[in-house]
């Protein structure tokens, strides 16, 4: 059990913590994710089929338990202090900024996509939403990271 643990911790502990930075926007909002879901496999020792069942296991309890704190009365009440900080300058803007700018649903379709090399039906199942609806979010991200990593800087 305890090797089991070890195990998937080295295995996928880049990946639950990426994905848990991306829908909820900070590190240490992450990191509470992050202990929170391999502290749920330790407690319900899952047995799975494949390696591929087991990651997907993983990345739904991650997709839940980050639904379960964005939608939390304690989380809707918090500012960041560093929130409007966060941007100062134009020009260390990257790429991560702009996605990390996206809306939670629409940042965790591209990095599943992109990043895990999911495909739309995989994702719809993790997220337990319509394919059409992934593909709307996939669609409407690129648009917006197209418009906003094109442009540059020129409009400020």
């Amino acid at each position: 059990m305890l090797r089991d643990l070890e195990r998937v911790i080295e295995q996928y502990s880049d990946m639950v913590y990426r994905i848990a930075l991306t829908r909820t926007g900070t590190k240490e909002n992450a990191e509470d994710i992050y202990q929170d879901v391999f502290l749920k496999y330790s407690q319900k020792a899952p047995q799975f089929e494949s390696f591929s069942h087991e990651k997907a296991w993983l990345i739904k309890v991650t997709i839940n338990m980050t639904k379960n704190f964005n939608n939390s009365s304690w989380n809707k009440k918090v500012v960041n202090l560093d929130e409007n900080m966060r941007f100062e300058n134009p020009e260390e803007t990257g790429v991560y900024e702009v996605v990390c700018k996206l809306p939670s649903n629409y940042r965790t379709v591209i990095y599943l996509m992109y990043y895990e090399g999911y495909k739309i039906h995989e994702i719809s199942v993790m997220m337990k939403v319509k394919e059409g609806t992934i593909k709307t979010w996939a669609s409407r991200a690129r648009q917006i990271l197209k418009e906003n990593l094109e442009g540059g800087f020129e409009d400020e």
